[in-house]
């Protein structure tokens, strides 16, 4: 069975319940949120971290847990956590991070980031991308664009990522296909918007059979089961 066949078995619904119960980074956001109270201030750390999540040290769900777990604790000055922060957790390059997020920084820092874009991820997408001058299709966008739209669903909008923001290829998905044609007529002939499939395939990789085993879906834990099998070819080596 090909990726396409598993694929279109998944319901968006059922995909969204799988992101906001096996996603470990929705997880670890959802956690930050929990301690902070600060709605605002949340959704912009969210989105400050996402655009230097590359070069990691560490797999990405362990990354995003020390994330929620520091900002939970350190969070009056926002530059000054992050440049402690990125020595610690996220050291590669760590300059040249920390001047993407102070320039991203100063555009949203007195934003309403919520309200400006809780019903737009297009135009944050392309707003970003302005930014930092990047293409919209760029793996860092796409990411923080994914995660913003995260961040808004923990704090309780309802959020179908739109058709036409891309795939962050990263090494995961990468090991499947670096095409982004491949991935943008794969989503168009099973109608799942891209970062949805992004989802499904970058949760699944990250998830032993035990925390499979604990879906309580039957159903989608078959699916899921599926999906792994498929995944093994490309990541056993």
């Amino acid at each position: 069975m090909n990726l396409k066949e598993i694929l279109k078995k998944f319901t968006i619904n059922e995909i969204i319940y799988f992101e906001e119960n096996f996603d470990k980074q929705f997880l670890a956001i959802k956690n930050l949120r929990k301690n902070l109270n600060n709605d605002d201030l949340f959704v912009k750390l969210v989105i400050l971290n996402s655009i230097v999540s590359y070069q990691l040290i560490e797999p990405g769900e362990k990354y995003w847990l020390d994330f929620s777990n520091f900002f939970s604790q350190n969070n009056q000055n926002v530059l000054q956590s992050f440049k402690i922060f990125l020595e610690k957790f996220n050291p590669i390059n760590k300059e040249s991070k920390l001047k993407r997020i102070e320039k991203v920084y100063l555009w949203i820092k007195d934003k309403n980031l919520i309200e400006d874009y809780k019903q737009n991820l297009k135009k944050f997408n392309k707003d970003l991308a302005f930014i930092l001058k990047q293409k919209e299709n760029d793996k860092t966008i796409c990411f923080a664009t994914k995660m913003f739209g995260y961040s808004l669903r923990v704090i309780g909008f309802k959020i179908i990522f739109p058709f036409e923001i891309f795939i962050p290829i990263d090494k995961r998905i990468g090991k499947i296909s670096k095409d982004l044609n491949f991935w943008i007529n794969l989503s168009k002939e099973i109608k799942i918007p891209l970062l949805h499939i992004d989802s499904l395939i970058w949760i699944t990789f990250g998830l032993s059979y035990n925390e499979i085993n604990n879906i309580q879906n039957i159903l989608l834990k078959e699916k899921i089961k599926e999906l792994k099998s498929f995944l093994n070819q490309f990541y056993s080596s």
